[in-house]
């Protein structure tokens, strides 16, 4: 029961955290195009909506790296064992993360407070670095997910007592999930802008937000098709478990979310009152799949084929931790997700989108 508990809370921080960074990695991208475009068009336009679209993504960088940390305790608290191999295998995809952090939370903030006081050739180079050190994080991160589906890395340390630097790169099931992750980050990000400009009455916003969000909808359904297909190759206890297992109505609901996602991309355009919620029926697809990703392995915390190395395994045994102080801590995480939504909704509305200025 205690390591079901300590599953279920580091499974939340996880689905919240990847919510939230896929928000980031599309409207950063978004912000340093049309600071750009703002400057080398001469559009005005262009350059107070990059504005905006940075506040957006500075609301959601804030929570995001919130339950990045959250995750971090989890596992050092609770899951010592997978942190300490993990943290061995992949010491160098992991850094490759860590200098990405280290790049981009610095960039973010030269971005903010040198709008307007450094040349814009020089700041919309500052906010290309900004977005394109995002997507280092996962780039180094997702193979620790690809891990422990495939262990491919794992495997060939357990077997030869040497961990190679770059061999988790090499794994089938990492690459379908960064480009998967990448596709969805941009297509979530253009959702999610589409569906705050909509709520500000802004349609050339709208329209940008709708290229973002509908252009890289298709690319993101391919890399998911291609995903599904991997795990089905080298996964398939978890490809079981969400195709014709328990977890099928979860998939099966993503599915359609997906189809009523691509039917709506094609009124939002026009239709303000599709576009405001279009934004949130997006973040919901990817919290399903991050949810079929990582819940449909239990009670594993590794596949290894058709089975897998139990959660029980990985949990931390060095301390007694008793089951009313596990169940306080989830209760507490439950708690700080709904204190996180509303304080992110009031950043959103009532400062940030409606702030006139930086």
């Amino acid at each position: 029961m205690i390591e079901l508990i300590g599953f279920v809370g580091l499974g939340i921080a996880v689905l919240i955290h990847i919510a939230f960074v896929s928000v980031t990695l599309g409207v950063g991208l978004i912000t340093a195009v049309y600071r750009y475009l703002g400057y080398s068009k001469g559009d005005e336009y262009y350059e107070n909506f990059a504005r905006r679209s940075f506040r957006i993504m500075i609301i959601f960088e804030l929570f995001s790296g919130v339950w990045g940390t959250i995750i971090t305790v989890f596992l050092a608290g609770m899951f010592p064992n997978l942190l300490a191999l993990a943290t061995n295998v992949l010491f160098f995809p992991i850094l490759i993360a860590l200098v990405g952090i280290m790049v981009r939370i610095p960039s973010i903030a030269a971005f903010w407070y040198t709008w307007d006081r450094i040349s814009p050739q020089k700041h919309s180079l500052l906010g290309f670095v900004m977005s394109i050190s995002g997507f280092a994080i996962p780039f180094g991160f997702r193979t620790i997910f690809a891990e422990i589906n495939y262990p491919h890395a794992i495997g060939s340390y357990l077997s030869s007592g040497s961990a190679q630097a770059f061999l988790a790169f090499t794994s089938p099931v990492f690459w379908t999930l960064y480009v998967h992750t990448i596709f969805a980050a941009l297509s979530i990000g253009g959702f999610i802008v589409l569906s705050l400009m909509s709520y500000e009455g802004d349609m050339r916003g709208v329209e940008i937000g709708w290229r973002f969000g509908y252009y890289f909808l298709p690319l993101q359904i391919i890399a998911g098709i291609a995903y599904w297909l991997t795990l089905g190759g080298y996964t398939p206890y978890i490809y079981h478990s969400i195709t014709f297992g328990p977890y099928f109505p979860i998939f099966a609901l993503k599915l359609m979310f997906v189809l009523a996602l691509l039917a709506l991309g094609l009124k939002a355009r026009d239709l303000s009152g599709v576009s405001e919620f279009i934004g949130f029926l997006a973040l919901s697809i990817a919290f399903l799949g991050e949810f079929l990703n990582d819940g449909s392995r239990y009670p594993y915390m590794v596949i290894l084929g058709n089975q897998g190395i139990p959660v029980s395994t990985f949990f931390n045994y060095y301390i007694e931790i008793p089951l009313l102080l596990i169940s306080v801590i989830l209760g507490f995480l439950f708690l700080s997700l709904a204190i996180f939504l509303a304080a992110l909704f009031y950043g959103l509305v009532r400062r940030y989108l409606e702030s006139p200025h930086l």
